[in-house]
């Protein structure tokens, strides 16, 4: 599954804006979430998103990162909660230099019956991205 979004702003910010836990409430947005419900909890490498959906049930994910360098960033990105945990893997690409980069997403390893709902999950999160540039 792969998304992509233009973002007004060169890709060191774009980066930070990606890698630094404080940032990702900013941008991350999970369809049917409670608005204000996302909290993340940044360790070394990794971090943990943790948000309510609208029927009082919990979701949450733990993303272990690796950058390849400063275009290129990798996480596994683990469902936590739901009896089978399940780990995939998402690849992001800035693409652009000075004032507009193109952020390229690809999230494999998912199970069909999961991919439209990550489809939607990462449109929203790009664009609220997006949006605070």
């Amino acid at each position: 599954m792969t998304v992509e979004e233009s973002v007004n702003a060169d890709r060191d910010r774009i980066f930070q804006v990606l890698t630094v836990a404080e940032y990702i409430d900013a941008w991350f947005s999970a369809p049917g979430s409670a608005a204000g419900s996302t909290e993340i909890t940044a360790g070394p490498d990794c971090f943990l998103v943790k948000y309510l959906l609208l029927n009082g049930l919990e979701e949450r994910f733990v993303g272990s990162y690796k950058i390849v360098r400063r275009s290129k960033i990798y996480f596994t990105w683990s469902r936590d909660g739901f009896g089978n945990p399940s780990s995939s893997l998402v690849k992001i690409r800035l693409v652009g230099d000075f004032g507009r980069t193109t952020v390229h997403l690809m999230h494999l390893g998912l199970p069909r019956s999961e991919q439209s709902h990550y489809k939607l999950l990462w449109e929203a999160s790009l664009r609220r991205l997006a949006s605070l540039f």
